[in-house]
């Protein structure tokens, strides 16, 4: 199994695999749901830098078969060049020898994307940081540093002042000069101001000198490849390219003349015709009559299986020994009308056929239900879509997991939505004023690179995206169908989009939200964009802080409740929502004014925070936030409670969801899922 998301090389994969496959002397059935799959295969097979096409054969249906026995050639390509002879040993060799510098070659390719990736989101989150810094009237210019400081060495000084805070403690003079004589800091200024500035400047050098550790570690890296050898890829595609032609000139350089087949010979001789053509190309509905029905190939690869059914997905997998199954869970599944559906429902409740054979599944789909244990390679590396625009499709579908390949040289406008006036002007699933907004204002300026979304597969420089609604449809929010259509934007992506407000959370409003985040587009919130990445890195050092346990809290029960919401978020349809533990109310609350005098206080002490702040990872909104209350602790007329009421009030001005449960409750988990349901919505199932 192979799971391919957009742009990571699926058609390459399954070339390099049919090579192996030649190389060991076998045959393969390459099939999809239809045949622009299998024809990009062709294409690829045939171009002159491959020169393959000989060895392939378009079949399927009948029509296909004619049209092939009518095109027959009966002459070979010209094989005098592809031999190797006595060189053959020593292109292996080098082959052996390059295919290990390659490895090295690759990882630090992906050590440099991985870097990259991360030194965009700092960046991006920087700047809504430095905002944040000027609202909170942090002086962090108070501070005298006369050392040079590691990122390490300033999350260190922010843990031990977040310490002191929690403890409601003031900074005394021996954590000043224990400050000045191991990390050099003084400046009597930077001290006279409160605990929650001063974490703030903390922060603040902790952003800076990681984008420096972060730059100098790409500079090296750049350096790497710019004095390395650069033609190490392409010399080892040309050399194993050779063995494999020089292994087909050896097969059929022999024969002077090509033999050519009659229709009939398909059924007759199907193993002679094998010999000739061992790459064979069809659809999956017609997998099983390309040549006689009890013709077992050697391999089967099935491309886009996610658009392959059941049956025919079935079918085709009777045909061979091997089986390798290409697609992707997040893109366009299988089409299913409303009357199939219902009429498959009634025969599998009506049988009680275990659910992953359900005919409304994807064949890939299935597979993955029937066999959870199958042998899976994710490729990770995506080479097609500026990062802006794939990074979208990777945080809401791929959970971050893609390595972005292709890179971010400061473009403008790579991402941009348009709103249409907060009106209906949708008339039968027409609205004239979206094509206005299309023709008159975004049109002339991308006047030679139009396009538009046409199905799995393709790509365009430019892509616009119109979702037509006044109030955005299952149809429009469908997120198979908005993953497509996002990342076959190679260059540029336009979103246009109605201007009225929606009822409920939606996925197109998200690729909304993530547009305006990146394009640091102001617009009116009661609350800050979250800093993930900030506290993302400090839990990881709050976990060591913690006597390197697995522990994000020193209180048994917010552990507990830590891995309890970790298994919930692991569920494809919450894909999009991350987690971030004792995230500061300081760092929540933006239009301060809504708060009393008492509110704000509390709001504003740096130990005031969320157990657990459930987040939007696209737009980075805060979504849910959770408590855990120890009965004693939390018990009614404490000080405690009088605290949960002030954060209770708070969290409501700001429109941000609370959930409280005792540590001696129950049901923690269908409540989390109740209050997230209420949220999104059951549309976000799909995603």
């Amino acid at each position: 199994m192979i799971q391919g998301p957009p742009g990571t090389g699926k058609t390459q994969t399954i070339l390099n695999i049919i090579a192996n496959i030649l190389m060991q002397g076998k045959t393969v059935l390459i099939v999809s749901n239809n045949n622009t799959a299998t024809k990009n295969v062709y294409d690829k097979l045939s171009s002159p830098e491959c020169n393959l096409g000989f060895i392939v054969a378009a079949l399927g249906n009948k029509e296909n078969k004619q049209e092939f026995i009518m095109q027959q050639n009966a002459a070979y390509p010209d094989f005098s060049s592809w031999y190797l002879e006595e060189y053959q040993r020593v292109l292996q060799e080098s082959i052996g020898r390059k295919s290990r510098q390659l490895k090295d070659f690759f990882d630090k390719k992906e050590k440099l994307a991985e870097l990259k990736q991360e030194q965009s989101q700092l960046a991006t989150e920087l700047e809504y940081f430095n905002d944040y810094v000027h609202k909170s009237g942090a002086g962090t210019d108070k501070i005298k540093i006369k050392k040079d400081l590691v990122s390490g060495s300033w999350m260190e000084l922010w843990q031990e002042c977040q310490t002191i805070a929690e403890k409601d403690k003031k900074i005394g003079i021996l954590y000043k000069i224990k400050n000045f004589f191991e990390y050099g800091i003084s400046g009597m200024d930077f001290y006279r101001q409160d605990t929650a500035k001063i974490i703030i400047t903390f922060q603040m050098m902790y952003y800076r000198q990681k984008q420096a550790e972060l730059e100098k570690e790409i500079a090296e890296l750049e350096q790497y490849f710019e004095s390395g050898d650069k033609n190490l890829p392409d010399a080892l595609r040309s050399q194993s390219m050779a063995v494999l032609k020089n292994k087909l000139a050896i097969k059929y350089g022999d024969k002077k003349n090509r033999d050519i087949f009659e229709e009939d010979d398909l059924w007759k001789n199907p193993n002679k015709f094998l010999e000739e053509y061992p790459v064979i190309l069809s659809t999956t509905f017609s997998s099983r009559s390309c040549l006689k029905q009890d013709v077992v190939y050697d391999y089967l690869i099935m491309d886009e299986a996610s658009q392959v059914d059941v049956a025919t997905g079935a079918l085709a997998l009777s045909c061979a020994e091997n089986v390798i199954i290409v697609g992707d869970t997040k893109q366009l599944p299988n089409v299913v009308t409303e009357k199939d559906r219902e009429k498959a429902e009634a025969v599998f409740s009506r049988f009680q056929v275990h659910e992953g054979y359900h005919y409304t599944k994807s064949f890939l789909q299935s597979v993955l239900d029937v066999m959870p244990d199958v042998t899976q390679t994710l490729l990770r590396e995506h080479y097609r879509c500026h990062p802006k625009i794939i990074n979208f499709c990777n945080q809401k579908f791929y959970r971050g997991e893609l390595m972005i390949m292709t890179e971010d040289k400061g473009e403008k406008d790579v991402l941009t939505v348009v709103k249409t006036a907060p009106e209906n002007h949708v008339r039968n699933y027409y609205s004239q004023r979206q094509i206005d907004i299309i023709k008159n204002e975004i049109l002339p300026e991308y006047v030679e690179n139009t396009s538009e979304h046409k199905f799995q597969g393709k790509e365009k420089d430019t892509i616009i995206i119109s979702t037509v609604d006044d109030e955005i449809s299952d149809f429009v929010d469908d997120p198979y169908l908005i993953n497509v259509a996002v990342s076959r934007a190679k260059k540029k992506l336009l979103l246009v989009v109605t201007g009225n407000s929606q009822t409920r959370e939606r996925n197109i409003m998200d690729l909304v939200e993530y547009i305006q985040y990146n394009n640091f587009e102001v617009t009116d919130s009661r609350v800050y964009s979250v800093f993930d990445y900030l506290y993302k890195q400090y839990a990881k050092e709050r976990q060591d802080y913690l006597q390197r346990h697995k522990k994000v809290s020193g209180y048994d029960s917010e552990n507990l409740m830590y891995a309890l919401i970790e298994d919930i978020l692991a569920e494809d349809r919450y894909s999009s929502l991350d987690i971030l533990c004792h995230f500061p109310l300081n760092m929540l609350v933006k239009n301060t004014e809504v708060l009393s005098e008492r509110e704000y206080q509390y709001a504003m002490h740096p130990a005031a925070h969320t157990d657990f702040l459930l987040y939007n990872r696209i737009s980075k909104k805060p979504v849910l936030a959770i408590e855990v209350d120890g009965y004693d602790y939390h018990r009614p007329e404490t000080k405690q409670a009088s605290r949960d009421m002030l954060k209770n009030h708070i969290l409501e001005l700001c429109d941000i969801p609370l959930l409280r449960f005792k540590t001696n409750g129950s049901g923690e988990k269908e409540k989390i899922e109740e209050t997230l349901e209420r949220i999104y919505g059951k549309i976000n199932d799909k995603s």
